[in-house]
């Protein structure tokens, strides 16, 4: 049950981000506040208000980026994407949960209890839920105006990774403890923190797997630093990289460490062409995955055996995954186009729903799957002006990199519904990738 704090914590934050905005420019207050707030306000706490959806730590770090960019820095927020696409997906995203309603009014038996129907006002709170997910985004491409706000992001990841580097040596030393201490309760299973004689950090993020991927991305951050870095810088970035890998990998978290390692190395190594054929592969692995589990050509034993010889309790928790995945896919194949819907109607009793495109792929359907993930992606396909400097093209396509990685995690986990995350798919997509100037530089 979380204390005082923690609902004061949800509370105070738009005022905490009215002094950021007072103080910082606009870049640097909206990355404190939207993922500041990630990283330290309370999970599982929430603000219920009547007709509502639940106002959590997400919810109320978009809503206070929102007004810190309009109100007081007078920024022009583009509520439905900067460009055509952007605003037909969003669009889409808008009214496919109405459809959804229409077509799962009827009641479903879970193999315990049956669920009520949805109803229109299911439709409207889905509708705002989803919007205020998005504005994150919203918000990351209308502030992105120089390549430097750019690198500035790649920065400020840096800086977060070892800010919070200091929670994570704690809760290693002493087991994952800071949620509980200060916000009054631990916010998962504490049994799954457990991990190699030791324990996955948590701090305030809610899992240690959420731990991992937010060092995954500051992982690939100060990589795109290390790799722009001038002579000067060079040793003092190679140094603090060093030090976030190891962060990276005492989170314990097999998947993120191996996916951290292969796109850091893709960073850091790679031509800019080479690196585009990377991001493709990894988008289209993930866009067609779902076809390729309805026609059984996942080779789940394959993948399953070739863990075992590295982790046996890895193969194991693969295992596990993967028969919960395939008894959702088959439940989900049958309202394939629109889905069933909220409530847990996308899963049974004793389902273990993980990965996060089986999430929405068994909620909503193919078409708002589709609709979603693009969206994400859309930033790091479009593809980066051809006037660009080396510098900007190393950064834009760093981020590309970290953002297919993203994508590619959401098979087996479910972190893409955090603000902070589609912040940063914002920030890619960006109408300055688009934009040339007499020297041929992106920036204005």
């Amino acid at each position: 049950m979380p204390n005082l704090l923690a609902f004061g914590m949800i509370l105070l934050w738009p005022l905490v981000a009215i002094v950021m905005y007072k103080k910082f420019d606009t870049v640097t207050a909206t990355f404190w506040t939207i993922v500041g707030g990630y990283m330290f306000l309370p999970v599982g706490t929430a603000i219920d208000l009547p007709m509502i959806p639940s106002i959590g730590k997400d919810q109320i770090c978009a809503i206070s980026a929102f007004v810190g960019c309009k109100f007081i820095k007078n920024e022009n927020i583009s509520l439905f994407g900067s460009n055509s696409i952007q605003k037909f997906l969003i669009i889409l995203l808008l009214i496919i949960p109405f459809i959804n309603t229409f077509f799962n009014s009827e009641p479903m038996f879970n193999g315990q209890l049956w669920i009520k129907g949805l109803t229109l006002y299911d439709a409207i709170g889905q509708i705002i839920s989803q919007y205020l997910e998005l504005l994150a985004l919203v918000i990351g491409l209308s502030i992105i105006k120089t390549s430097e706000d750019l690198e500035k992001i790649v920065r400020l990841l840096v800086i977060a990774g070892l800010i919070y580097s200091l929670l994570v040596l704690i809760e290693i030393r002493l087991s994952p403890q800071l949620h509980t201490w200060i916000y009054g309760f631990f916010p998962h299973v504490f049994n799954q923190q457990v991990r190699f004689g030791g324990y996955r950090p948590v701090a305030f993020m809610g899992h240690g797997l959420l731990v991992a991927i937010f060092y995954f991305v500051c992982v690939c951050a100060a990589a795109i630093q290390v790799k722009i870095s001038t002579r000067k810088e060079k040793l003092r970035n190679i140094f603090i990289f060093a030090y976030l890998v190891f962060i990276l990998i005492i989170t314990k978290s097999v998947g993120a460490i191996g996916l951290g390692l292969v796109i850091t190395m893709c960073i850091l190594f790679l031509y800019p062409s080479q690196q585009k054929i990377i991001i493709k592969l990894l988008f289209l692995t993930f866009f067609i995955y779902p076809t390729l589990s309805i026609l059984n050509l996942v080779p789940y034993e394959a993948i399953v055996s070739f863990i075992s010889d590295f982790s046996v309790d890895k193969a194991n928790s693969t295992n596990f995954r993967f028969a919960h995945e395939i008894e959702l896919m088959q439940h989900a194949y049958k309202k394939a186009l629109i889905g069933w819907g909220s409530w847990g109607r996308n899963a049974f009793w004793n389902s273990v729903t993980d990965g996060y495109w089986i999430i929405i792929y068994g909620t909503y359907g193919a078409v708002y799957f589709y609709a979603l993930f693009g969206l994400f992606a859309i930033g790091a396909v479009n593809g980066i002006s051809k006037n660009a400097t080396k510098k900007e093209e190393l950064v834009y396509q760093g981020l590309s990199l970290m953002l297919a990685g993203i994508l590619f995690d959401q098979i087996q986990n479910a972190s893409l519904n955090s603000s902070w995350l589609w912040f940063l798919s914002g920030v890619l997509s960006s109408p300055l990738f688009k934009k040339n100037n007499h020297n041929g530089s992106l920036t204005k």
